[in-house]
C-alpha cells in the first residue's frame, strides 16, 4: 500500500497518514513502511494485528530481555513474540 500511495505521488506524511487510518498500524510501523517503499524494499504483508497481553515477570527476567532486545535493536514486544513462537514451535515438534 506505501508503495502504491508514493507511486501517486503521495507525500510520505500522507501516506504515513493513510495507512494509520486504513489499516490501523502504528504511526511508527507506517513510518517504517514508508522508508521501506522508498528504498525499493519488497512489498510486506500487513501484520496481524496486536493487543495488550500483560504478564508478571521476575524483575530479573524482565532486565534480561530488555537487554537482549536492546541488543538486537528490536522493540522488546518483538523480540517476546519471536521468542514465544520459537517455544510453541519447539512444544509442537517434541509433543
Amino acid at each position: 500500500m506505501a508503495v502504491d500511495l508514493l507511486m501517486k505521488n503521495a507525500s510520505p506524511q500522507e501516506v504515513v497518514s493513510s495507512l494509520v487510518r486504513q489499516t490501523h498500524v502504528s504511526v511508527r510501523q507506517a513510518y517504517r513502511y514508508v522508508h521501506q517503499a522508498q528504498q525499493g524494499q519488497r512489498r510486506l504483508p500487513l501484520p496481524e494485528a496486536k493487543a495488550v497481553f500483560t504478564v508478571k515477570l521476575p524483575q530479573s527476567l524482565i532486565a534480561r530481555v530488555r537487554r537482549r532486545a536492546r541488543r538486537q535493536d528490536q522493540p522488546i514486544s518483538d523480540w517476546v513474540s519471536e521468542a514465544l513462537q520459537a517455544a510453541l514451535a519447539r512444544s509442537q515438534r517434541y509433543g
